[in-house]
């Protein structure tokens, strides 16, 4: 016997934020409790629930079968907040580029997402990233897209992982690429310096080349750092930007 409940209603789409919140960037810090996650998406739960529109029935003639239901809702808002949070790391891979070549690899700071440990240029991205995130609103339109995804992934609609799969492999593709991008000027930088640094080790045999290496690549990092800080905004934006293009395509499987 198949039949639709307004209680197991709430409870997947309860399930479906849960997922979103636990994954998404600045949602699922672990500087926020548990608790506070739980209640934020109980909150958004009562809020979105009246516009969620559903015309499916539900086998819950079993327990497993109200397992699964509730599994692959879960399963689709953690891969919407996994989209973004994958995206976020472009922001890690130039950082570690970066501070591979200026030096600062040997130094790291905990990442305050996950608490690993991270270069501190990362950490200098991931924060710039963030309050960009933050003042654009991102973390609204996250939730309106997850808001989105009700009407066009039906309640009950089983996740398409075959077809989720080339999203997710793209938006690392992605993330990679925009790393580089973003490291580059710092690469080309550092490749200069040691080029000078080259050049003057055989115009000076006697100068120690090693002592004077590391300040050089620092002074030279951080002045293109102030050089490239006024832009980095709008490069920032736009690249945070792209992410709900690869929720657009998620949601678009379904149509």
């Amino acid at each position: 016997m198949t039949y639709s409940i307004p209680l197991l209603d709430i409870i997947l789409v309860f399930a479906r934020l849960v997922g979103m919140i636990f994954t998404a960037p600045i949602f699922g810090s672990r500087n926020y409790p548990i608790p506070m996650k739980i209640g934020l998406a109980l909150f958004t739960t009562i809020i979105v629930f009246p516009f969620v529109n559903s015309t499916l029935t539900y086998d819950v003639t079993t327990f497993w079968g109200f397992a699964i239901l509730l599994v692959n809702e879960l399963m689709i808002g953690l891969f919407i907040g996994l989209l973004v949070s994958v995206f976020f790391n472009f922001v890690y891979f130039a950082g570690d580029i970066i501070d591979h070549g200026l030096g600062f690899s040997m130094v790291s700071v905990i990442n305050p997402l996950d608490e690993s440990q991270m270069a501190i240029t990362s950490n200098v991205f991931y924060v710039f990233s963030t309050l960009i995130f933050l003042q654009l609103d991102f973390h609204h339109e996250l939730i309106s897209a997850l808001v989105v995804s009700f009407s066009r992934i039906e309640l009950g609609s089983f996740f398409k992982v075959a077809e989720s799969f080339p999203i997710l492999l793209d938006i690392v593709e992605q993330s990679f690429i925009l790393g580089l991008q973003i490291a580059a000027p710092f690469m080309i930088t550092v490749l200069i310096a040691d080029i000078i640094l080259g050049l003057l080790s055989k115009a000076m045999p006697g100068m120690n080349i090693f002592i004077l290496g590391m300040p050089f690549k620092i002074f030279f990092g951080m002045l293109l750092f102030i050089i490239l800080m006024p832009y980095m905004y709008d490069i920032f934006a736009n690249i945070l930007s792209m992410s709900f293009k690869y929720i657009s395509d998620f949601l678009n499987i379904y149509n």
